[in-house]
């Protein structure tokens, strides 16, 4: 039998022995510690990427919110994608390349550019084919807050979209120490296809919050038998549901935090005295919210990526598609809670603005379900008009109608009305102050307010 000589680079002596066991240490604890800081920059956020050239690839996924894998659709192998940082003033490209079996499609939600570039199928372009590129290009006009999605199928319920951070050309009026993106969205490990075909068939499908009994029982005690017996039967006759909040709620939703669920603690750090620039944006495909930071003011200085008259609030709502930036300044040494809850309450999403990593601050109580009156399903002129009997009224009941013929059809058969300039009408009624105030713009002049602490 034959043995080959021995190879001095592939003898094992002490010597090497003892240097692979403390290279394999610092190999381990460089990439622990590497692991413990991406916990904060991966896990919890999506990554940040800036300059004029951006690839991104849009590819099937993978995720687990509540303990079910199911499948869904990340941009480069993020939910949310990368937020994309752009100045104004340049141009941009953006090269898309789609790795799922179905086209795809980014739509850049608020941007002014041309309509080749506005990324709707069936609109604009005809979408992005399985295994092709599609590079966007197109200057950057405005600054602000705003974010992109997919235009294709229900692609946008499954993770397609991510925020758009553009910076102003010039030096921002607004001024601030720290800046983060509140990504929010509601996600569902149901298929959004079997959602939609529910609804269809039935629009109030996820209601579960009907009257019962019960609700009959304390209605009467509130308000009385007569009135609510009158109630219900006139929302019986119109077919409507007081309820009726939201077409999917949190009994099927679940509201996530830049692709954080509210166990998950999103954190975003700050030193007390600092002016903390917080852009929240609505990513949810049909879901209202109701934001506030218990114990800490919010002021609203940009709406949809324009700059507004700063008002403070201690609570604001998101519609769907809506962006707001605000800007917080947290004075004590201690976290608070960012607390998002739908408008069809049951749960919420949450996250954490502290001085360090870990700490956490109390989560508020639910508000009360809401109810929709006849006035919010646009119901109420009908109480204005309760006991009027319009067919049998002459026009002796109502003199200022007495020589008006109101079957005719030309201006003449109305005199009153002949001179009348009718560009101020509204939804049938006249607002008087139409054409006459005009709608407060931004300037130079307001630029000083931003500044203020």
């Amino acid at each position: 039998m034959h043995i080959p000589e021995a190879d001095d680079s592939l003898t094992l002596t002490r010597r090497r022995f003892v240097q692979g066991i403390a290279a394999a240490g610092l190999a381990a604890l460089v990439e622990a510690k590497f692991s413990q800081a991406n916990a904060e920059t991966i896990a919890h956020s999506p990554s940040v990427l800036t300059g004029n050239h951006f690839d991104l690839a849009i590819e099937p996924h993978h995720v687990d919110f509540i303990r079910r894998r199911v499948k869904a659709i990340k941009i480069n192998g993020s939910l949310p994608g990368p937020t994309l940082k752009w100045r104004e003033g340049e141009t941009v490209t953006i090269a898309v390349t789609n790795h799922l079996p179905d086209a795809t499609s980014i739509h850049w939600h608020g941007m002014r550019i041309p309509a080749e570039m506005d990324g709707v199928p069936g609109l604009s372009y005809a979408g992005i084919a399985p295994g092709k590129t599609f590079v966007y290009r197109f200057p950057v006009l405005q600054n602000g807050t705003y974010w992109y999605h997919s235009h294709s199928g229900f692609q946008e319920q499954l993770g397609l979209w991510g925020a758009l951070v553009i910076e102003p050309r010039d030096k921002d009026p607004i001024e601030y120490d720290r800046d983060y993106v509140v990504l929010l969205c509601d996600w569902t490990d149901t298929k959004p296809e079997t959602l939609y075909s529910n609804l269809k068939k039935q629009s109030d499908y996820y209601n579960f919050h009907r009257r019962t009994a019960g609700t009959f029982i304390e209605d009467v005690k509130s308000k009385g038998l007569r009135s609510t017996v009158r109630n219900r039967l006139k929302l019986g006759r119109m077919d409507m549901s007081p309820t009726d909040i939201a077409d999917v709620t949190s009994a099927t939703y679940t509201y996530l935090m830049n692709g954080n669920p509210p166990d998950a603690n999103w954190t975003a750090l700050f030193k007390p005295g600092e002016r903390v620039r917080l852009r929240f944006i609505n990513a949810s495909a049909m879901t209202l919210f109701d934001v506030r930071i218990p114990g800490l003011p919010m002021t609203v200085v940009q709406a949809d990526g324009n700059y507004v008259q700063p008002v403070t609030v201690d609570e604001m709502r998101l519609g769907v598609a809506e962006t707001y930036d605000v800007i917080v300044q947290p004075q004590e040494d201690q976290a608070y809670t960012i607390f998002a809850q739908p408008e069809s309450r049951g749960v919420y999403a949450r996250g954490t603005l502290a001085p360090r990593m870990g700490m956490t601050a109390a989560i508020p109580p639910m508000d009360p379900f809401p109810l929709r009156t006849m006035a919010d399903m646009g119901m109420g002129g009908m109480a204005q008009m309760k006991g009027m009997k319009m067919s049998g009224m002459s026009s002796d009941q109502m003199p200022g109608m007495k020589d008006i013929q109101m079957n005719g059809t030309g201006q003449n058969s109305m005199p009153e009305m002949k001179d009348m300039d009718m560009s101020g009408m509204r939804d049938g009624a006249l607002d008087p102050l139409a054409g006459k105030t005009p709608f407060p713009q931004p300037g130079l002049r307001t630029t000083k307010l931003y500044t203020a602490s």
